[in-house]
């Protein structure tokens, strides 16, 4: 099957793939996804105590929502293509809190300044138009509002450790995760959206030239998978 970034093509994949995501995504990272996100969290908690409107977009099943509880929003509003997708999330969130939102993020559903913090756990490699998506988030932000991004970068430099796992991500993840998820191609997608996706040099620049400046960035696996911090200007 031919790469895209096509958002039906997406969100239909996301659907098929919902039962066995959490699972897969667990076990296929070392059971290590959970603690980057929890990482990113207790950051954004030492830099700022108020974060009442959350968005996390590109939610998924809405692990990075569960951790963003631990800063005591009034809302979390996740934001998703897929429906089935976000079923999950709703029942893993406090009905009080969570609003899941079935959205594009070209064009977020809400006003403008309305948000103090936003978070994409591994779903910006995943826009069809980074930079139109970027300002649309810096749209909803407030001034001063955070940005936090944990993401599979393209490693700025190759060496050893990053080629083996590059050899394992292509070769050996997909037969895994295509077979326990009874898919075709979800997992075959992960590895393609990876290689074909921007180094982390070149995301921190689109933040900028989208009105961010960049607070920090932090190496969790490799070069590869880094969260990085933002504050819109």
């Amino acid at each position: 099957m031919k790469y895209t970034k096509n958002k039906q093509f997406i969100g239909n994949m996301f659907d098929e793939i919902s039962p066995t995501y959490d699972k897969l995504n667990h076990l296929l990272s070392g059971y290590q996804d959970n603690r980057w996100r929890r990482g990113a969290v207790k950051y954004l908690a030492s830099i700022s105590n108020s974060y009442d409107n959350i968005l996390d977009l590109a939610s998924g099943s809405g692990d990075l929502g569960m951790e963003f509880l631990e800063l005591k929003p009034k809302r979390v509003f996740s934001g998703d293509l897929s429906l089935e997708m976000l079923k999950i999330d709703k029942e893993k969130l406090p009905y009080d809190i969570n609003q899941p939102v079935k959205t594009e993020a070209e064009h977020l559903p809400f006003k403008s300044g309305y948000f103090d913090l936003c978070g994409i756990g591994f779903g910006v490699r995943n826009f069809e138009h980074l930079a139109e998506c970027i300002m649309e988030i810096s749209r909803v932000l407030k001034p001063g509002g955070k940005f936090v991004t944990i993401e599979m970068f393209k490693p700025l430099r190759a060496n050893i450790a990053n080629k083996s796992f590059r050899l394992y991500f292509e070769k050996v993840l997909p037969k895994i995760g295509n077979r326990m998820a009874k898919s075709e191609y979800a997992y075959s997608y992960l590895f393609e959206s990876v290689d074909n996706f921007i180094n982390i040099a070149e995301y921190s620049e689109i933040l900028q030239k989208c009105g961010f400046r960049i607070l920090k960035t932090q190496n969790n696996f490799l070069g590869i998978v880094i969260s990085v911090f933002a504050e819109k200007l």
